[in-house]
């Protein structure tokens, strides 16, 4: 039989490896990206990808606010991990007030390689034809240029990948 002073310590120890393993998660979602854009990522079957700074050098973060016009905490994009088990384990996700507001593209890319830190640029003279299709990456992209085209950077240590929404498909180019 346990003394009163044994089970105390028992369920105080328990109670503090819940509160690490608890803490623990708590700490690492938080270092990733912020809390709503990971609760946002398990919402639609995808999780931090909690190891992401674990390289070396500078990294960009893997999240970036203000893909669309106005308020910038109205629109995001983040990198995040699929749950279940896939050969595109990654995905690119938005998070819009609107998706009407992204002309037809999906709010998610289903992507392959392992994400890098994210930015948000303009590009003058985006020749498409460069491109290829994200759902068909054999498939090239149009001939066209946009003279001023908002895209998302995907890169780390000068390889990535350049995405841009045209007539409602996600467009790819990758870089090194």
């Amino acid at each position: 039989m346990m003394s009163h002073k044994e089970r105390f310590l028992v369920r105080f120890v328990v109670c503090l490896l819940l509160l690490q393993g608890f803490g623990r998660n708590a700490v690492a979602d938080t270092l990733v990206m912020p809390r709503e854009l990971v609760d946002y990522a398990h919402a639609n079957g995808c999780s931090p990808i909690d190891n992401f700074f674990e390289r070396p050098g500078m990294v960009s973060p893997p999240f970036v606010y203000g893909w669309l016009a106005g308020s910038p905490e109205h629109s995001a994009v983040f990198w995040c991990k699929k749950t279940e088990p896939s050969d595109k384990p990654y995905k690119l996700m938005l998070k819009v007030s609107d998706p009407k507001q992204l002309a037809g593209c999906p709010v998610e890319i289903e992507w392959w390689n392992p994400p890098r830190g994210l930015s948000i640029e303009t590009r003058s003279h985006l020749d498409l034809g460069d491109f290829r299709s994200v759902t068909e990456p054999k498939r090239p992209g149009p001939k066209s240029v946009i003279d001023d085209a908002k895209v998302i950077v995907s890169a780390y240590d000068g390889v990535g990948n350049i995405f841009y929404c045209y007539k409602g498909q996600w467009m790819f180019l990758s870089h090194d």
